[in-house]
C-alpha cells in the first residue's frame, strides 16, 4: 500500500473523532455519564478506554520515532505485516458498521479497574489525537516498515511502525460507533 495513502487516510480519521470528541466534550454531564444498559460503559468511559490502549501505540511510536526515524530514508510502500494486518483487520468495523470480532476488555484496558473516567477522558483523547497526528507528519520522512513497536500485548508482540499507527486507529473506529449508539441512546432516554 502506498505510504502517503496510508497517511492520508489516518490522518482523515483522526481529525473526525478528534472534531467528534470536541462535539461531544459540550454535551451536557448527564448524558456522557448515562449507561445505554446494564453493565455497559458510558461515554467517558469508553474515551478512557481509548486513552489506556491507544495511549501504549502513541508512546512506543513517539519512543520509536525520536531513536530511529531520522535514520530512515522515506519509503513509498508500507508492507503490512502479517500480524499486525491480521489484527488491524480482525478489529476494523466492516462498511456496514458489522463488528467481526467480539472480545472481552484486558483488565489493564478496563476504565473501572483503572483510574475511572471523567470529563477530563475526552480531553486527553482529544490530545491523543494531535500526538498522533504530529507522529503522522513524521511518518512521511521515514520508513515505517523499518521500524518496530511494542504491541499492547507486551513485547513479545511487536508491530512494523505502520501497523502501530494502524492498529490502534482501527480500534478507535469500532469503539466510535459504540460511543455514537451511546449518544443515541441517551438522547432517546432523555426524551
Amino acid at each position: 500500500m502506498s505510504t502517503e495513502q496510508l497517511i492520508t487516510d489516518l490522518e482523515h480519521i483522526l481529525a473526525g473523532q478528534r472534531a467528534r470528541a470536541v462535539e461531544i466534550a459540550a454535551m451536557p454531564a448527564g448524558a456522557l455519564l448515562h449507561r445505554p444498559e446494564d453493565g455497559a460503559w458510558n461515554i467517558l468511559e469508553v474515551f478512557e478506554h481509548l486513552n489506556l490502549s491507544s495511549g501504549i501505540y502513541v508512546r512506543g511510536l513517539e519512543k520509536v520515532f525520536a531513536l530511529r526515524a531520522a535514520r530512515h530514508r522515506a519509503n513509498p510502500e508500507f508492507r503490512p505485516g502479517w500480524l499486525g494486518d491480521y489484527f488491524t483487520k480482525g478489529l476494523q468495523p466492516q462498511p456496514d458498521g458489522v463488528i467481526k470480532w467480539r472480545m472481552r476488555t484486558m483488565r489493564m484496558f478496563d476504565p473501572g479497574r483503572q483510574q475511572g473516567a471523567s470529563h477530563a477522558s475526552i480531553e486527553r483523547f482529544v490530545d491523543l489525537c494531535d500526538r498522533f497526528l504530529a507522529l503522522l507528519t513524521i511518518a512521511r520522512t521515514t520508513d515505517l516498515n523499518a521500524m518496530r513497536v511494542a504491541s499492547s500485548l507486551g513485547p513479545i508482540i511487536r508491530f512494523k511502525a505502520g501497523d502501530a499507527l494502524r492498529f490502534p486507529v482501527a480500534h478507535q473506529r469500532r469503539h466510535f460507533l459504540q460511543i455514537e449508539r451511546a449518544v443515541q441512546r441517551a438522547a432517546m432516554d432523555r426524551k
